[in-house]
């Protein structure tokens, strides 16, 4: 069992290239590329599940496979395979591209979740976030630039937090890290490196109020493109995030500090732009960076159950955010956008609104539970503050979610004069349609068995806290 670990991988990796390569060619029709691509995203996904409970190391220990690394990955391969389904690929510049982009990132994320030192885990980031500007650039290329610098200041902040992390403990190994973080004062001199490490994270996840930098180009990208820079690209510096509190967890306050203020910001600034932008794209963005927000919440209180809800809360996350911007496809801009999708699209009305209701918090859904699951750790750690910053942030959230639901299932269908530029109905698929309902489905199952999934995540941070 142990030689397939590593599979899923392969997988994700060859059918990247394969598309990239097919996507050259001229004079065949590709329209069974989608499904093909989903497909794959969903056997390396199965294979994931049946090999990934093996624990082992490769590579000398730059590659573990524990509990961690299974969760992580079988949250971004689902939400890659549903991003892929739900897309209307006659918005994408280059659909084939597109696909193996999706791919990659979620690979890098597979990176990140499996690694086993400082190297492993800025690499996974690097590609993740290359993906993000790849696609970017096939619509809009002055974004992809602005993309590209911003992200540029973010691994330099994050290799320079981490240089000097090193050059702390005198270790690059995660496992080596944490040991001699045990013996390590929260000292100025190793606060500062955290920060840095932090900030550069932030940047790349879109913390409030650093999303004022990536809304615009979630705004202007096309939908898939969106959806790996508001979620792929996040999930994969929140998965880093993870990592880096669970190996400084001996010393929490070289951390938390920092953590919890983000977090503050984050969880108010992202409810109240949510409620007062009425871009549906945007308040998706703005509702992703306010659960953002209380993923870095949970990472604050340095307890065990508090890194268990941000791991449950992080793969609700990473299914809504990535997935959200694709199935409202060409309905992403105007006040009438999304007005009378109910009747429309039933499908995809209803997966449009369980993707904003759960990146709200809304019960009964995966990011209620996450929400609720964090704000019991905070309350267990005496944040008090916090918490109550936090439910103001959520009670926002819910009203812009609110908002949108009353567009799509409360208002009439505008008619075609009436509609904004841009504002179009996707194109309505068989994949498509099924891969709505399938996006549902995950959605709301997420929600329904999330006390064994809650059971998963924390024997997935008990794995990074030994």
């Amino acid at each position: 069992m142990r030689n397939f670990v590593l599979v899923p991988e392969v997988m994700v990796v060859a059918g990247a290239l394969a598309l990239l390569v097919a996507g050259r060619t001229r004079g065949r029709s590709r329209w069974w590329f989608p499904g093909a691509a989903a497909g794959l995203a969903l056997a390396a996904l199965v294979v994931e599940l049946w090999v990934g409970a093996t624990l082992a190391t490769f590579f000398g220990g730059a590659l573990v496979q524990d509990r961690f690394a299974l969760f992580a990955k079988a949250a971004v391969l689902l939400a890659a395979a549903l991003a892929i389904a739900v897309t209307d690929w006659t918005e994408e510049n280059a659909p084939a591209v597109g696909m193996a982009m999706i791919l990659l990132g979620a690979f890098g994320v597979m990176v990140i979740a499996s690694a086993g030192d400082f190297v492993g885990l800025w690499a996974g980031l690097e590609v993740a976030a290359a993906a993000g500007v790849v696609l970017v650039s096939l619509r809009r290329s002055d974004l992809a630039l602005r993309l590209l610098v911003a992200g540029g200041v973010a691994s330099g902040l994050l290799l320079i937090g981490l240089a000097f992390i090193y050059a702390t403990t005198g270790a690059a190994d995660l496992q080596a890290v944490r040991h001699a973080a045990a013996t390590t004062g929260a000292t100025l001199p190793f606060g500062i490196p955290v920060l840095l490490l932090l900030g550069g994270l932030a940047v790349r996840a879109g913390l409030p109020p650093l999303q004022f930098v990536r809304v615009p180009i979630g705004l202007g990208a096309s939908p898939l493109g969106a959806g790996i820079v508001i979620g792929l690209v996040a999930a994969a510096a929140l998965t880093v995030a993870v990592k880096v509190t669970a190996l400084l967890s001996p010393v929490p306050a070289a951390f938390s500090p920092y953590l919890m203020v983000a977090a503050a910001v984050a969880m108010v600034v992202g409810g109240a732009a949510a409620l007062a932008t009425r871009s549906p794209r945007a308040r998706l963005a703005y509702l992703a960076a306010g659960q953002v927000g209380w993923i870095a919440a949970g990472l604050a209180t340095h307890y065990r159950s508090g890194l268990g809800a941000s791991v449950f809360l992080l793969g609700a996350f990473a299914i809504a955010a990535t997935a959200g911007p694709a199935v409202m496809a060409g309905a992403d801009i105007g006040e009438f956008a999304l007005a009378g999708m109910g009747l429309l699209r039933p499908a995809r009305a209803a997966a449009i609104a369980l993707v904003f209701l759960s990146l709200a918090g809304a019960p009964p859904l995966a990011g209620f539970f996450g929400e609720f699951a964090v704000a019991a750790s905070l309350a267990q750690s005496g944040a008090m503050w916090l918490l109550a910053l936090g439910v103001l942030g959520a009670v926002m959230s819910v009203g812009a979610a609110i908002g949108t639901l009353r567009a799509i299932y409360l208002q009439n269908p505008p008619d075609e004069s009436r509609r904004v530029a841009g504002a179009r109905l996707p194109v309505l698929t068989r994949l498509s349609t099924y891969g709505a309902i399938a996006l549902c489905v995950a959605i709301a199952g997420y929600g329904i068995f999330a006390n064994p999934i809650v059971s998963l995540a924390d024997q997935a941070s008990e794995a990074l806290l030994r």
